[in-house]
Formats: C-alpha cells, structure tokens, sequence
C-alpha cells in the first residue's frame, strides 16, 4: 500500500507539470481576438450600401466528418454607413454571408479559400448582387 501513494504523487507532479507547460506555450483566447470590419458594397455602383441595414451572417469553419463545416457564430446587422466591427478569434477560418431579401453575398476567409489570416482593424467587403436581374 505504501509504495503506491509515491507513484501517484510523482504521476500528479508530472500531470500538473504537463499543464503548466502546455497552457504556457499557447497564446491565450483574449491575445487571439481581433476586431474586424465587414462592408456590404453595391456590385454595380461600388460604394457601400447605406442605410440598407443588411444582416451578416458569421459562420466559423470546423471540422467535420469528411467535410468541413460551418458553425453559426452569429448574426450583425451593418449600420447607416453599411458596415458593423465584430471581434473574431485571427486562427479560425470564417465565412460572411450578406442575408437580405432579394440580394446575395459572401466572403470567406480560411485555409481552402485563402493562405492569409484575417489582420486587426482589417476591412473585409462582401460584394452584394441583386437577385432580381
């Protein structure tokens, strides 16, 4: 009986040490996030769609099995000049999809689609298409 509790504080010393190590060498959720600002621009005149008040979809993308898939991260509505900042972890891939009747856009941003990750304060534009055409 003795001889077991030796091993199990010597097993406990080696588990804590383990997380202290590991949680060391990862950077924190807080030190991942970024703020980043989402556009709906017109696709014909160009310029931002003001006052429109689009909703943007935000998915993130995970693994899933075989495929890749996009969890609902939440949804922005863009204010009068056509834009919202939403905080988002820089490691993960996203989609932004633009939700509003009789328009259509997207934007994504991950390893399939991109080889850059997403920057703080940077602006992604998602080119909105009418459906009625």
């Amino acid at each position: 009986m003795q001889s077991s509790i030796p091993k199990t504080k010597i097993i406990l010393r080696i588990f804590i040490m383990f997380f202290l190590i590991s949680s060391c060498t990862h950077k924190s959720d807080l030190e991942n996030q970024i703020t980043i600002k989402i556009t709906s621009i017109d696709s014909k005149t160009k310029q931002p769609r003001i006052n429109m008040f689009d909703t943007i979809v935000v998915r993130k993308e995970e693994n899933g099995y075989l495929t890749k898939i996009y969890s609902k991260v939440g949804e922005y509505i863009t204010d009068s000049t056509g834009s919202v900042k939403i905080e988002i972890d820089q490691n993960e891939g996203y989609k932004f999809i633009l939700r509003h009747r009789g328009f259509y856009g997207s934007e994504s941003f991950g390893e399939p689609f991109t080889k850059e990750k997403l920057k703080d304060d940077q602006e992604v534009n998602i080119e909105v298409i009418s459906l009625e055409n």
